[in-house]
């Protein structure tokens, strides 16, 4: 008898338990399907405790209030849902799908949390999800696919940047809000950038010195890096494309150049693995990422043709017989963060992470380029009261270039880049209308190169001392002003002081937005003190009497957006001061660094968004520019005046599976532009410009992403759908090998495990 008792009695306790924990659920509001993973924040009305939670693969989480509370819901891709709930309070929530991410949260464009809706300046973002779904494998393929107006052409061995006719040099990359050493021509190492640990990428087009100080003077791209909540997860993904070219294809390990032509031969293949925990106030992530690609070579299916302005004489070329060598490459990164958070106000985080690259030519001479990296650094975040935070930063970048020696198996250092880069940013909200952001940073750059003194490494330092204030004002709930100005102390030309000015109006389904800014970009160290013999055939010069470049940027834009369409048309005007570039001395042996005269730019952007169907959604821009880069009438900028592209999607979602197709599109419109030549004419050599023409081009891509249970997606594709090749391959060319197939596979194997453990 007392054992029935006490079944009963257990049978009632656990009935009266399970009663008082209530819960939530949380679906797609248009297929009706729960959502997993969701983020969930609860917050205190009185005592402002904090809660977080994620929703579980059938869309649930407890709910934990003691009092009535302030209750958060986003997820990727989805409008955030705020409401209020109280203890046991048992709810059904439904998220809208936000196909133009306005919800997205942005902290580039005011270094404060911002809905995309709210940002002073249009903000582009690109998310994971986009990266993901279309098999984007590096940095420049997501840049070039999602956003006209940006080129990136081969220059030498590397790829440069450029923006709205705006050249690396006045564009700054930064990851996680923090620099990267090691510049070539302005451009970052873009083998560097991890497109399988992007959580978004958002950009910010026209000056914004105000905010990010020497560089900043086009463009900021801010690649924003994974987070997850969950208590455990392994990630792993691999990428495989077809070779570019088989350039040995009977290779013997016999071969006296085995293990020169191997390199060349490399697959191109990308595995990245990432792990981590959150247990209790501790957190881990660790990144692996390996991959490689093969060389290749272009070469030329037609003939030049150069008119010459000035003289009665054409010059036909004959087909140049010299390929155009695109080198291969090894990766190989690992990267470490970790967090700990003391309560709700204090964390902490530390990260490092060490990079190497392999870069192997055409060239037979036993030995090929050779790069490594490690940066590492602090962030203590502390947020008192809510419109109160302090985040105190530490950041170290060391970038090394060397000649690898392959017979001896040893390195050879040529250059070394070191960023240190203390600062400390506050935001402090008065009332509820303004909000604060000021902060201090220092930046120190130390570069040892031996292109100071001829045959020797030389170091050369220098230092730049920065304050900053902002003031966002919220008028009324139609009208935004922010405010904003930098100084700086620099050592090698002094003070320096930027100012900016937005202004937002709301007049709903229209939104106006006005944007002044100033920028800026420091004379760098080879700028200043270089004395180099370029391959023997002239001397390049610095120059320490230089001034900073400066621009003055101005833009307008009109943004209408309803459930359906999301589009805007941005102007802008950009004038340049001060440009820094190398000008030749009379007898043609010595290129030296010079402050030279004004230029400008005028541009049009068009975005456009439009959701056709609950399957279908359509996306383009377009973007024009006109480069003012003349002298005497000759067009000196290849800038190509028109570009553009174009996404059309489809979407399928049922139970647990869901497909994604995408036709990516990208234009390139013509270009004419003047070139100087040397060369001999009537028995004397002279110089004469002769007129350059480049055909307009598209390049297609075609991919198919399935997502299964949310956790494994397999991408299957092809770059370059209509095998697209350049006649004439240069600088101002796409060197695509045209087209080739690929094939992704992503895997989140805790996800995969629950889904199969609960069913």
């Amino acid at each position: 008898m007392k054992t029935v008792l006490s079944i009963i009695l257990i049978f009632l306790t656990s009935n009266i338990v399970f009663a008082n924990e209530t819960f939530l659920k949380v679906f797609d509001k248009e297929t009706k399907q729960p959502l997993a993973y969701a983020n969930v924040c609860f917050q205190s009305v009185s005592s402002k405790e904090n809660f977080y939670f994620v929703t579980s693969l059938n869309g649930e989480t407890k709910n934990p209030v003691k009092e009535k509370s302030k209750i958060v819901i986003s997820f990727v891709g989805y409008e955030t849902l705020i409401d209020t709930i109280n203890p046991n309070e048992a709810k059904v929530y439904y998220l809208q799908p936000d196909v133009f991410n306005m919800e997205q949260v942005v902290i580039t464009a005011t270094r404060t949390e911002k809905a995309l809706k709210d940002a002073p300046v249009i903000t582009q973002v690109i998310t994971a999800k986009q990266i993901e779904s279309r098999g984007l494998e590096t940095v420049q393929d997501v840049l070039e696919a999602d956003m006209p107006g940006i080129e990136f052409q081969r220059h030498g061995g590397s790829s440069d940047i450029n923006i709205q006719g705006i050249s690396a040099k006045n564009v700054l990359i930064l990851i996680d809000g923090e620099r990267m050493a090691g510049e070539t021509r302005g451009n970052v190492d873009y083998s560097r950038l991890n497109t399988n640990d992007v959580k978004r990428i958002e950009i910010i087009k026209g000056a914004s010195s105000a905010l990010y100080g020497s560089q900043a003077m086009g463009a900021v791209i801010n690649i924003i890096t994974k987070t997850s909540k969950q208590k455990f997860y392994v990630n792993i993904s691999s990428k495989y494309k077809a070779y570019n070219e088989i350039n040995y294809p009977n290779l013997s390990k016999s071969d006296e150049n085995y293990n020169f032509e191997k390199n060349l031969d490399k697959p191109n293949l990308n595995i990245n693995a990432v792990t981590g925990f959150n247990i209790k106030k501790f957190s881990s992530k660790t990144n692996f990422v390996i991959k490689s690609t093969d060389a290749y070579q272009l070469y030329d299916r037609d003939s030049l043709i150069k008119e010459y302005i000035n003289l009665d004489t054409i010059i036909y070329e004959a087909v140049h017989k010299t390929p155009t060598s695109i080198e291969g490459t090894q990766d190989f990164s690992i990267n470490q963060k970790f967090e700990y958070r003391f309560n709700n106000k204090l964390s902490l985080e530390t990260n490092g992470t060490y990079y190497n690259h392999h870069k192997y030519d055409f060239y037979k001479d036993k030995k090929h380029d050779f790069y490594d990296d490690f940066s590492y650094g602090l962030k203590a975040f502390y947020k008192p009261d809510e419109g109160k935070s302090i985040v105190f930063s530490y950041h170290s970048d060391i970038y090394n270039k060397y000649d690898y020696l392959e017979k001896l198996d040893e390195k050879v250092k040529n250059y070394s880049q070191q960023y240190q880069n203390p600062k400390i940013t506050g935001n402090y909200k008065i009332g509820e209308k303004q909000m604060l952001t000021a902060g201090l940073e220092y930046l120190h750059e130390v570069l040892e190169s031996d292109m100071f003194v001829y045959g020797e490494m030389q170091e050369k330092q220098v230092s730049n001392s920065v304050v900053f204030l902002q003031n966002d004002i919220k008028i009324n709930p139609k009208l935004n002003i922010i405010a904003g100005i930098r100084g700086e102390y620099h050592t090698s030309y002094g003070e320096h002081f930027t100012p900016k000015l937005s202004l937002m109006y709301k007049w709903l389904p229209l939104t106006f937005r006005l944007n002044y800014a100033a920028g800026y970009r420091s004379p760098g160290l080879k700028e200043l003190y270089m004395n180099w013999r370029h391959l023997g055939m002239f001397t390049i010069e610095g120059n320490e009497n230089l001034k900073p470049e400066t621009n003055n940027y101005f833009s307008a834009s009109v943004n209408f957006s309803k459930l359906w369409i999301n589009t805007s048309v941005n102007v802008y005007k950009n004038y340049f001061n001060n440009k820094i570039d190398g000008q030749w001395a009379k007898d043609q042996t010595i290129l030296k660094y010079q402050n030279i005269e004004k230029s400008s730019l005028f541009g049009i952007d068009y975005l456009s968004k439009v959701k056709l169907s609950k399957a279908f959604i359509i996306k383009g821009g377009y973007s024009y520019v006109y480069d003012k880069n003349s002298n005497n009438g000759l067009r000196l900028s290849g800038v190509s005046p028109h570009n553009a592209n174009l996404q059309l999607e489809y979407k399928f979602k049922k139970g647990f599976y869901e497909l994604l197709a995408n036709i990516t599109g990208k234009y390139i419109g013509a270009k004419d532009f003047d070139v100087l030549d040397e060369f001999e004419y009537r028995g004397e050599a002279i110089e004469e410009y002769y007129k350059m023409h480049y055909d307009d081009y598209s390049i297609l891509k075609f991919s198919v992403s399935q997502r299964f249970y949310n956790s494994v997606n397999l991408v299957i594709g092809v770059d370059n759908l209509f095998d697209y090749t350049a006649d004439i391959v240069t600088f101002n060319t796409s060197t695509t090998p045209g087209r080739r197939y690929f094939i992704s596979l992503n895997v989140a194997i805790e996800k995969l495990y629950k889904q199969f453990k609960s069913n």
